[in-house]
């Protein structure tokens, strides 16, 4: 009898196969057939950062993060994956509304009554299905969410009169790669910890629904980043403490180990990959060159958290564009007789 090597007979081979029908991988990004970025959470790594980003932005944003995924899901759903007409349109509907929440390990929706099962942020997923259901109804609603446990959530939708306007996905179109291959588990696990696939342009419209909002910082902590706006500030710290506070061991010794490392760590989750790393100073100061990156705050701020995971001390960080690359530079915040014990 031939030996089965326990990891195989877990995966999901038909959920694998459909990812690398749908989506596409290069240069630690992810990619749907449109050319969308996408990211890959952690389900309990999503939740930590929320909670993070929640505290250092100082405000509730659980409606902000509903709005910003039902109008990212809205503008997705142009490309008719829920478009059906003719015999039986109501259940082929149901049928491709579960398997597009199977797809990306969302959880399993419901259309009666309007319900979700799922153990990811409820505002995110409250979003995504109230867009679902207006493209399915052609119809605006008034949605309120209502946790009945801590995985079931059900809708509250309202008609309204609002006109049913086009959206688009945010962020520009990429080429694509190779065909997405991850090892994925029955639930869109992966080394049995849940995962979701996320569009970036999700995060890019939160992002930007923090105008006018401060982010609660210390000066010392917002003199270490560059000046852009308190929406990237508070996604980049969160990003940053998010990876200190993990237990992931990330080693780079010279310019090479952090290529490696990034790819390794930052590339699968869709953060982008360096195409190359210079070394700045004896101090463990780095340059990493990038040629595209989704979301500038997530990815500069795990690469903070790294660094200073990696050197042990407060980090500084600055970006600067030049031609079609940005860079980011990683360096020690203080002079080293001037050290703090904080990151």
């Amino acid at each position: 009898m031939p030996l089965i090597d326990e990891s195989d007979s877990l995966l999901d081979a038909s959920l694998i196969l459909s990812l690398r029908e749908n989506f596409s991988y290069r240069d630690g990004l992810i990619l749907d057939a449109q050319g969308h970025c996408w990211y890959r959470w952690r389900s309990d790594g999503l939740e930590a950062w929320w909670r993070m980003f929640e505290e250092i932005i100082d405000a509730p944003m659980g409606r902000k993060l509903a709005n910003a995924a039902c109008d990212e899901e809205e503008g997705l759903l142009n490309s008719g994956a829920l478009d059906f007409t003719g015999l039986f349109r109501r259940k082929k509907i149901s049928k491709a509304l579960e398997e597009r929440w199977w797809l990306h390990g969302w959880g399993e929706p419901n259309l009666k009554p309007p319900s979700f099962t799922s153990n990811g942020l409820t505002p995110l997923f409250a979003g995504i299905l109230q867009a679902d259901f207006e493209r399915i109804n052609s119809k605006r609603y008034r949605m309120r969410w209502e946790e009945k446990s801590v995985e079931n959530c059900i809708l509250t939708l309202d008609e309204t009169n609002l006109p049913v306007m086009a959206s688009k996905p945010r962020g520009k179109s990429h080429l694509s790669g190779e065909p997405y291959d991850v090892g994925v588990e029955r639930g869109w696990r992966i080394d049995g910890l849940k995962h979701h696939l996320l569009p970036v342009g999700i995060f890019e419209r939160l992002q930007e629904s923090c105008a006018g909002l401060v982010a609660n910082t210390s000066d010392d902590e917002r003199s270490s980043w560059p000046k852009i706006s308190d929406g990237f500030l508070s996604f980049a710290i969160a990003a940053k403490r998010l990876f200190i506070a993990g237990e992931e061991i990330f080693l780079a010794a010279d310019a090479s180990g952090w290529i490696d490392s990034c790819s390794s760590f930052f590339g699968p989750m869709g953060m982008s990959s360096p195409i190359s790393a210079k070394e700045l100073d004896s101090n463990g100061g780095i340059e990493l060159k990038f040629s595209e990156i989704p979301l500038l705050s997530l990815t500069v701020g795990l690469l903070a958290g790294a660094w200073v995971r990696c050197e042990g001390r407060p980090v500084k960080v600055a970006i600067r564009s030049e031609e079609s690359f940005q860079y980011i530079s990683l360096q020690t915040r203080y002079e080293l007789s001037d050290l703090s014990p904080e990151g």
